[in-house]
């Protein structure tokens, strides 16, 4: 939906969502008074849209205008809680079952059946969130999910290993998950191998295989060394 939103602050509104809500609360055109008078004024309806499930849309969307950044691990530790908030509220679960919730995810993920026993907005959820704080392993594991169902592999594995995609490569630019040379191998194993799959499925033909497993470790190695310089850097700040 499009909104203009001044004209509606403060009144009584028949049609609340959570797009509204969201785009008026982070509105620096409305103050904080009018924020809380919009509030107070639609209240019966903002509390029934905050008892539904946020969407996987909603959910990325939210994500994306949160960035992480590469040395404040205080806002980031923070923003994670929220995060991990957000998805305990979209999922239907309290937040400190996220966690364990996340590994079983992730281990279905790597079942043949695990499509027909997980919701695909699920699944799109939870890879936004491991994108962002989820553990080595299970980043991969995500990969392997979305590179095996991806209708355009090779938009998805350029896309995904570009920064500022919300795909892998944003991962690893934080100090607090430098690539290692085992996430490495495990990583390139995991596109070799979809790779494969398509090539075997008329997806790609065997050349096109052969060049994108031979960009795609390139840009891993630029990814990894990306990792070890911020790292550095971070080092050395801390000396400083």
């Amino acid at each position: 939906m499009n909104y203009r939103i001044d004209p509606i602050v403060g009144i009584n509104l028949k049609t609340v969502d959570f797009a509204l809500i969201k785009k008026i609360m982070s509105s620096p055109k409305i103050s904080d008074k009018q924020k809380t008078q919009f509030l107070r004024s639609n209240r019966v309806q903002i509390s029934n849209v905050m008892k539904e499930k946020i969407t996987s849309s909603e959910f990325r969307d939210m994500m994306k205008n949160r960035p992480l950044q590469k040395f404040r691990p205080i806002k980031n530790s923070f923003t994670k809680a929220v995060d991990k908030r957000l998805l305990a509220q979209s999922l239907g679960i309290l937040p400190n079952e996220v966690a364990g919730y996340t590994k079983e995810v992730a281990k279905e993920l790597m079942k043949i059946n695990a499509k027909s026993l997980i919701s695909p907005e699920t699944i799109d959820k939870m890879k936004t969130y491991v994108y962002r704080h989820g553990t080595k392993d299970e980043v991969i594991q995500f990969l392997d999910y979305e590179l095996s169902q991806a209708k355009d592999l090779i938009k998805t594995l350029y896309s995904t290993l570009e920064y500022y995609s919300g795909g892998v490569a944003d991962y690893y630019i934080r100090p607090i998950h430098r690539m290692d040379n085992a996430t490495l191998v495990k990583t390139y194993n995991v596109i070799d191998k979809n790779l494969k799959v398509a090539s075997e499925c008329g997806q790609v033909t065997d050349a096109d295989r052969l060049k994108l497993a031979e960009w795609s470790l390139i840009r891993i190695y630029e990814i990894q060394n990306n990792s070890k310089l911020i790292n550095a850097i971070k080092t050395y700040n801390e000396l400083k």
